[in-house]
């Protein structure tokens, strides 16, 4: 659960605050912040958190490996979305800077 609110504040934090996380999950791939393959991964997270945060009995326990796969997804989408732009942004600062 706590992976579907990691995206979820990440999203908000670029911008994307309407809606559901589904909406903004899909807000974010219609405009390339996130590639459609995200957005497919991302679903899944949050898809796994509703299982979970509603108690659904029918559904088993996340196992190690599940959790594994979405702490990676949620490290991936931060660097994605945060640390790699701000490295982005510092080269560009540097290149200009030493030119």
């Amino acid at each position: 659960m706590l992976a579907a609110s990691s995206v979820d504040a990440m999203l908000k934090a670029k911008g994307l605050a309407e809606g559901s996380l589904y909406n903004r999950i899909k807000s974010a791939a219609d405009s390339h912040l996130i590639t459609k393959e995200m957005a497919e991964w991302a679903h899944d997270v949050r898809l796994d958190a509703n299982d979970q945060r509603h108690s659904d009995m029918a559904a088993p326990l996340p196992s190690p490996e599940d959790a594994r796969r979405v702490i990676d997804f949620v490290q991936a989408l931060g660097l994605f979305l945060f640390v790699l732009p701000s490295r982005v942004q510092k080269g560009i600062q540097d290149a200009t800077q030493g030119s």
